[in-house]
């Protein structure tokens, strides 16, 4: 087996960059023996650390879960997973997965806020929104270790009991079913007055397939208004598409770097032929500014960082809040017509125009500001948001550093969910 040729271009985990479709006849071997015969030669061929795989045969896991977790390089790669292609092509192609499409975290306090909602989420009936504290699921007070339990399957149909905290301090109760949640990867888009000229602001949820046409309306507002700054904020933006956080790159320094190298993909040796720049394009809605403010925190990872770290050599880059994930690399999705499963290793690098990019250890902001998550996205007096307008007019922010234990702990997800970083 080997992988034929490459299709749709809209596919990358972010750093997820096309599909590969995996060619093979149909054998008499049962499906996980075939799947586990396909990963191993992917993996041999494409994975980024195939030299430091151990020695193993392929016969002697159950399923190709179990293989990769022996294949898998544990001090570097805390990413490559294996999902179903219905559940990858939902989330990329249509912008959906099973859930409730909220985002949490625990402050120091172990209190349990959301951080984020999509518009489409079961909860947004019942009045739920960022600043927002889960104070209860099934009755069972949340805690790191336990609250993905408490959230049960990503199956549609499961039901959880919630007991919530709204801002004035009110107990709200309540049941909600997990279904299938669309998302809206602006969360939003607004300008401010500052001083002489306008600030942009936008807060991005995820790059993904939809993102280009909401960042194109988002921008074009933008440029309407003859805005002279613009803060990004990717707070909870675990990555995506390359294609997309290009698109974002193109919008904010393509009027400006035309032309030039955003990123440059760098495989294993095996596969040096996929190795190619990315280039920054104009485009209708590219601003013309010279310096930007990205917010972000230990949930802005892969193609987040991607964005910012390519665009480091071309535009004045200021980053607020704390630093980012670490994941300077990148999967394909490989499938076969023979099975359902979905193979998504890391398989390339992206460095920037000045051959930097390996950030495993997260790219560090120039501005410490704690994530007021119980302020509402927009509201001046967040402490990130802040901090950002005050050093874009030359002020002092109204928030000082914050303290080590002032961080937030988000709770963990694997595989796909990892990558969409929502509930």
């Amino acid at each position: 087996m080997k992988a034929k040729h490459l299709t749709n271009a809209r596919l990358a985990l972010c750093i997820l960059a096309f599909t590969l479709l995996v060619s093979c006849s149909k054998s008499d071997t049962s499906p996980n023996m075939e799947a586990n015969k396909d990963l191993m030669s992917i993996m041999d061929d494409y994975y980024l650390w195939y030299d430091k795989m151990p020695s193993v045969k392929y016969e002697n896991y159950y399923s190709p879960n179990e293989l990769l977790e022996a294949l898998r390089y544990r001090e570097l790669d805390k990413w490559s997973y294996i999902t179903t292609r219905q559940e990858i092509e939902a989330y990329y192609d249509d912008a959906q997965f099973i859930g409730f499409g909220i985002g949490m975290a625990f402050d120091q306090n172990g209190k349990l806020w959301i951080t984020f909602i999509f518009d489409d989420s079961p909860l947004r009936k019942h009045g739920v929104d960022r600043g927002w504290r889960i104070d209860a699921l099934n009755g069972v007070k949340p805690t790191p270790s336990n609250v993905n339990d408490l959230f049960g399957p990503s199956n549609v149909g499961v039901t959880v009991d919630f007991a919530m905290i709204n801002p004035d301090g009110e107990t709200v109760r309540f049941s909600a079913s997990k279904r299938a949640v669309t998302m809206n990867t602006v969360l939003l888009d607004t300008v401010y007055s500052a001083g002489q000229g306008k600030v942009a602001y936008i807060v991005l949820k995820g790059f993904i397939g939809k993102t280009n046409q909401e960042l194109d309306q988002a921008f074009g507002n933008f440029l309407s208004q003859g805005v002279s700054d613009l803060i990004v904020d990717l707070r909870y933006n675990t990555g995506g598409l390359v294609s997309a956080a290009s698109y974002l790159s193109d919008l904010m320094a393509g009027y400006t770097a035309n032309n030039q190298i955003l990123g440059t993909y760098v495989h294993n040796e095996k596969q040096s032929k996929l190795n190619k720049p990315i280039y920054i394009k104009k485009r209708d809605n590219s601003l013309n500014i010279s310096r930007a403010v990205f917010i972000t925190s230990g949930q802005s990872a892969s193609a987040s960082e991607l964005a910012i770290n390519g665009l480091f050599p071309h535009l004045d880059l200021t980053l607020v809040g704390s630093k980012t994930y670490g994941k300077p690399v990148g999967m394909y999705v490989f499938t076969s017509d023979n099975y359902d499963w979905a193979f998504i290793p890391i398989c390339f690098k992206i460095l920037n125009a000045n051959n930097e990019g390996d950030y495993y250890n997260g790219i560090p902001v120039d501005i410490n500001q704690i994530d007021g998550i119980n302020y509402p996205f927009g509201n001046l007096d967040e402490p990130c948001l802040n901090s950002a307008i005050a050093f874009i007019q030359g002020l002092a922010p109204k928030y000082g550093m914050p303290s080590a234990n002032e961080r937030l702990e988000y709770p963990i997800q694997k595989g796909l969910y990892g990558e969409i970083g929502a509930w």
